[in-house]
């Protein structure tokens, strides 16, 4: 990907197949035949599916940075198009560690329909997590203007997947990709992420017993710079996750040695979106948000003992709402929390 790049014309590879990929024309420079071309990505190995149209790196763009968060369930559409807007004509990826690699291509490309579609878009299921840095994902990745990581299980995604994996996710931030991702796929996209090493937890049982061994954190190296001392929880008033985000928030204080950390609880069919500095919040399902929690302590934490955290600010963000970020507490009607032994609260 070249950053001084514009597109005038799609890349070719979809636009044979959905003559609704093939975009107009802006008055600035065409790809060369050059950049519409190359060395096909390897053959997949064991353990890996790729499905997809188009070939990688059918086109060199220079995409739109933007970081897309959606809560699970349903896909909000508003917000997908937002993400694939941000694609500029360039290279879509979807990982995905589980469930089907033709899904979310029918979606991005025909439920959507964009009227400037990928140039190509391919799905890629690790179906050995430990094998995710075959290096047709590599190719695939590094040719890349955009990924999309679908729900799953973050471990696959923190654990298991190789380090070469989660290098190439980092390196497509870098150079100002656009990432996406739902459910897990927005959890691991924080600074700090419950890594569901040993399974899930309840919010009584981490509210109970905060240091149990399966309230455990991850530090993804590819986290997203708009999410640094961010921590991100999806399904959120659905399976009512408030408690077990704010115990891994007061773990995350104390590893983190910070004077604050944000949480961000994205209720289902709801997404939040980041771009140049400012934030959205989309929905599509009645009394839907997204909650965004500021924790400065002080907080207890003792083997064998509840949780006791004080200094908490909770703001509940409906769809439509929009303004600066990282998001200014203060700007918004809010209000404060404490926990004591375990226990939600009034500030």
């Amino acid at each position: 990907m070249r950053p001084d790049f514009t597109y005038r014309c799609l890349g070719l590879g979809l636009a044979l197949a959905f003559g609704f990929l093939g975009g107009g024309c802006d008055g600035s420079a065409s790809p060369s035949d050059s950049d519409l071309s190359g060395d096909p990505c390897p053959q997949a190995g064991p353990g890996i599916t790729i499905d997809g149209q188009g070939g990688a790196a059918e086109a060199v763009m220079t995409p739109l940075r933007r970081v897309v968060l959606m809560g699970g369930a349903a896909e909000v559409d508003s917000a997908a198009t937002v993400f694939l807007n941000g694609v500029a004509g360039g290279d879509v990826v979807i990982l995905r560690a589980s469930g089907s690699t033709s899904s979310y291509i029918e979606y991005f490309t025909l439920t959507l329909a964009p009227s400037a579609g990928p140039a190509s878009i391919h799905a890629i299921r690790t179906d050995i997590p430990a094998n995710g840095g075959d290096p047709s994902v590599l190719c695939y990745l590094d040719r890349a203007e955009a990924v999309w990581l679908a729900g799953g299980n973050q471990w696959d995604y923190l654990g298991r997947w190789p380090e070469t994996v989660h290098s190439a996710l980092a390196s497509l931030t870098h150079r100002g990709g656009v990432v996406g991702g739902t459910s897990a796929g927005a959890v691991v996209l924080g600074e700090a992420a419950f890594d569901a090493m040993e399974g899930s937890v309840t919010s009584e049982e981490a509210l109970r017993e905060p240091l149990r061994s399966d309230v455990s954190l991850s530090f993804p190296t590819f986290a997203q710079p708009e999410l640094t001392g961010i921590l991100v929880e999806s399904h959120f008033s659905q399976r009512v996750r408030e408690g077990r985000l704010l115990v891994c928030l007061a773990r995350f204080l104390r590893d983190k040695q910070a004077q604050e950390v944000v949480g961000i609880g994205l209720d289902e069919e709801t997404a939040l979106v980041l771009r140049n500095e400012t934030f959205r919040v989309y929905g599509s399902a009645v009394g839907g948000a997204v909650w965004a929690y500021r924790v400065r302590g002080p907080f207890v934490l003792s083997p064998g003992e509840p949780l006791d955290l004080a200094g908490v600010r909770r703001v509940r963000l409906e769809p439509g709402t929009q303004g600066a970020w990282p998001l200014d507490f203060d700007a918004f009607q809010g209000e404060d929390l404490r926990v004591d032994a375990g226990v939600i609260g009034p500030g």
